[in-house]
């Protein structure tokens, strides 16, 4: 049975190796996205601050931002979060990011799917097309975030692979667990833990062979249960509905409210009413969404039209959010007339949701501030290095064999004369 476990972590290590380089690798970086992102393109991301000059109402800043969108695109949400002239601090906050939709509903491809508009005076600062290239300043970050999760392939295909992998990668931390393990003695004169003690050690006086296997294996060992979130979260995240859904809707209920509305025959080609009114109508249906399930709301966040499906998606913070910066607590509601479609709650609902939205949260960094994103980067790091550990091993014990092999015939031919 070990034998078994030993070629399977072997050799699906090595499948995945350069997956795992790259997808640890670049987690590590976008760990610090927004940061990296708004170092790199100031010109996107800190507008010129009036600390007297107060901000323009959201409305004016929706209807700004579609004047002086690029051909061909609409910006079908109003931003209510604005930023607060005496506290912002210069990163992101001090900038409104709308995303763009194409005009045509049936479009896939558009010249810009972000529009960034200064907040005080309504002036565009600039578009782009998230993750289009690594060889743009504007959206290198964004590039590195799409081959994170999808490596930057075109339709689905980088989801299934990323996705297969994520598979993969969950069965093979049980076994690498498994492997760490002592094997069984009848007549055992030391304890269990004793003689599993080394495997969470690295022996730095050994050889560099022997440094090699012990870090492969520590850093494995300690890190166990946080790779097993971010396999499967991984999971979740690329085939959520092939295979993270079938599995983890046997051992816990999950609301699918939010992704049952179809897509309507002809998608809408206008606002089906003003801004404000439909914004009106949004939040009377938070109100009541919020009192049937004893939510406390902080703030809104935006009101969003989906034309495919002919509704608007309107999210708030709520006391069940899980992020401080960005509210996640949300509704579905008839773009006609207002009727509630659908929810996603964060926690406070179905255990399925609240599990999914923790797993979720803990991959992206997204909980226990900066402490746990510094967190987040060191993992990937270490994911590299168990990664190159892994084919450094294999490499080294392929080299051994092939100078066994002489060897070996060579004693053959002196035992036959």
């Amino acid at each position: 049975m070990r034998h078994t476990l030993v070629l399977w972590h072997r050799w699906v290590g090595l499948a995945m190796a350069a997956f795992l380089i790259i997808s640890g690798f670049t987690g590590a970086i976008i760990a610090f996205e927004d940061e990296l992102d708004a170092w790199l393109n100031p010109q996107l991301f800190r507008p010129a601050w009036q600390p007297d000059k107060p901000v323009l109402d959201a409305y004016r800043l929706q209807a700004l931002a579609q004047q002086q969108a690029p051909a061909g695109t609409l910006v079908d949400e109003v931003l209510f979060k604005l930023p607060d002239a005496e506290v912002a601090s210069g990163l992101t906050e001090r900038v409104l990011a709308f995303r763009l939709s194409p005009a045509d509903p049936l479009a896939t491809e558009t010249v810009a799917d972000q529009l960034f508009i200064d907040p005080q005076t309504g002036a565009r600062l600039g578009a782009r097309k998230y993750g289009e290239s690594p060889f743009q300043r504007e959206t290198l970050i964004t590039f590195l975030y799409r081959l994170h999760y999808s490596l930057a392939l075109p339709g689905k295909s980088g989801h299934l692979i990323m996705g297969i992998v994520a598979v993969l990668w969950t069965l093979d931390t049980f076994v690498a667990f498994a492997l760490t393990l002592p094997r069984r003695q009848a007549n055992a004169k030391t304890r269990f833990w004793q003689r599993w003690r080394p495997a969470w050690l690295v022996k730095w006086q050994a050889s560099a062979t022997r440094i090699n296997f012990d870090l492969h294996r520590a850093l494995g060992l300690w890190l166990c249960t946080v790779l097993l979130i971010f396999a499967w979260s991984s999971v979740m995240f690329n085939l959520r509905d092939q295979v993270y859904l079938p599995i983890m809707s046997k051992v816990m209920p999950f609301d699918l409210s939010w992704r049952s509305v179809p897509k309507l025959e002809q998608p809408l080609d206008r606002l089906p009413m003003p801004w404000p009114q439909a914004h009106h109508m949004a939040r009377q249906a938070m109100q009541g969404f919020a009192q049937a399930r004893g939510l406390k709301i902080d703030f809104e966040d935006r009101l969003r039209l989906d034309r495919v499906r002919g509704v608007y998606m309107y999210s708030v913070h709520s006391s069940a959010d899980l992020r401080e910066d960005r509210g996640n607590t949300a509704i579905l509601i008839d773009a006609q007339t207002g009727a509630l479609k659908g929810w996603w709650l964060p926690t406070q609902g179905e255990a399925g949701n609240t599990f999914s939205n923790w797993l979720g949260a803990l991959h992206m960094g997204q909980v226990f501030g900066l402490p746990y994103r510094i967190f987040v980067c060191l993992t990937g790091l270490a994911l590299v290095a168990i990664s190159v550990t892994s084919v450094l091993i294999w490499s080294r014990k392929r080299a051994g064999k092939k100078v066994m092999k002489p060897s070996v015939r060579k004693a053959g031919l002196v035992s036959k004369c």
